[in-house]
């Protein structure tokens, strides 16, 4: 996308992620004004059973588009997959057949695993699987589903997923971001990466100091040890005793071909020790993802934010605009859609998908 003219909000960077309709929805205010809605498309949620969907107040585990529907009702692969299908459709919902349940978690992974690795390898749905990877996504369903006996279970359904495929039913996803940093105030300076141009999604893009999905099993920080290594060639010891836990950032991403990615981040901040310090380490690229790091003045980052939203992968953008409001460096004074942006940089996705739960909240 080319370089849009100087403004004076951060706006369009941030609805370059969180742009699904919604409470603020306006044509001037999305990198990708084609979506879903527009084209009149009418969702399918996504149940483990029937039953929840009849209920009427479980939140669903995600939601189909009308062209998967259409390959579940009549492109279903019997000679491959078998005469049971994965996955029931009514005219107004999608939900689990009751022999792939009957295997809890283990079964939805292994048929959903199935479903999707005949969807790559036949070409269907090629913008979604693209980027695959042999990695697992844990997926979070209502703890009030009747899955669940009598709706107290200790924890939500955490079958794994084939990362690449989340989009294709409109699953939640969960990531970590991290902005590394130096010097303070006025001073501070950002490390910020290029994408490797190789790479299956956002070739050439900036990107966050530290950014990717968490696997299935894995904690949010753990997956940021592991990242901060194999992203930054930064040492475990550093990351362990520096970095600071900030929160979670969520936003509702629609691609520019209709598919639904609701978000969420959880964010860290790392201040580097001072450069004369023998703990001090600069970011460098360890594995192919990422093309080189630059260490950029705070006010320079917040003026290339400005002119060319789109110069970052697009939640990255976002993750960075949360930084700066943290830090102090955005706030009410100087952004004209303050409040916008916050909310954006936040939203409640519990409305749309069931999000991470133990325990029933007490009433």
């Amino acid at each position: 996308m080319t370089a849009t003219r100087p403004s004076t909000t951060f706006l369009l960077a941030v609805t370059a992620a969180d742009n699904a309709p919604g409470v603020y929805s306006r044509p001037d205010a999305t990198s990708h004004p084609k979506t879903w809605q527009e084209e009149d498309e009418e969702l399918y949620p996504l149940h483990l059973t029937l039953e929840d969907y009849e209920d009427g107040g479980i939140v669903p585990v995600g939601w189909i588009r009308p062209r998967v529907v259409d390959f579940l009702l009549n492109h279903w692969p019997e000679d491959v997959l078998g005469e049971q299908e994965i996955l029931e459709v009514t005219t107004e919902c999608v939900y689990f057949a009751d022999w792939v349940l009957q295997d809890g978690t283990q079964g939805m992974d292994r048929e959903i695993a199935r479903l999707s690795g005949f969807l790559r390898d036949n070409g269907y749905f090629s913008e979604c699987l693209e980027g695959w990877r042999n990695e697992l996504y844990a997926i979070y369903a209502d703890i009030n589903s009747s899955y669940f006996t009598g709706g107290h279970a200790k924890q939500t359904s955490t079958a794994g997923r084939q990362r690449a495929a989340a989009a294709i039913f409109g699953l939640a996803t969960f990531g970590v971001h991290m902005t590394a940093y130096e010097g303070e105030a006025n001073n501070m300076k950002v490390w910020v990466p290029r994408r490797s141009a190789t790479k299956a999604t956002w070739p050439g893009k900036l990107d966050n100091s530290v950014a990717g999905g968490i696997p299935s099993g894995m904690t949010p920080f753990e997956c940021l040890v592991k990242e901060c290594h194999e992203e930054a060639s930064l040492p475990e010891k550093l990351v362990r005793e520096r970095v600071k836990p900030a929160g979670v950032a969520t936003y509702f991403y629609v691609t520019e071909k209709g598919w639904l990615q609701p978000e969420v981040e959880y964010i860290y901040d790392l201040q580097l020790p001072s450069q004369d310090s023998p703990e001090y380490v600069k970011l460098s690229p360890l594995d192919d993802e990422v093309e080189s790091f630059e260490l950029i003045p705070v006010h320079d980052l917040m003026d290339s934010l400005r002119t060319d939203p789109y110069a970052f992968k697009p939640n990255c953008g976002l993750i960075i605009i949360d930084f700066l409001i943290r830090h102090g460096f955005i706030h009410a004074e100087n952004e004209p859609n303050f409040i916008e942006i916050v909310n954006r940089c936040h939203r409640n996705l519990a409305e749309y998908v069931a999000m991470p739960l133990r325990d029933p909240v007490p009433v």
